[in-house]
């Protein structure tokens, strides 16, 4: 058996292999990383802004289908 050193590229090899391995049953480890994701991002002010937009969008769907209905109904007269 050969004798082999170990370099940081292999320590950082084996680090991530084990960070991506890992236990399928442990759930504490995803959850923790999310529950750091929501602490250290703007996520709110991201959904905020998204829901405005979607709001906006919705309330143009809703006028464009009202004078879509209004333009049909008028035409079948």
């Amino acid at each position: 058996m050969k004798m082999q050193t170990m370099t940081a590229r292999n320590v950082e090899y084996l680090n991530a292999k084990e960070a991506t391995a890992g236990d399928a049953f442990d759930f504490e480890r995803p959850i923790r990383g999310f529950q750091r994701y929501i602490e250290s991002s703007d996520w709110d002010a991201r959904l905020s802004r998204c829901v405005a937009r979607l709001d906006r969008v919705f309330l143009s769907v809703v006028i464009l289908l009202t004078v879509v209905f209004f333009l049909s109904l008028a035409r079948s007269f």
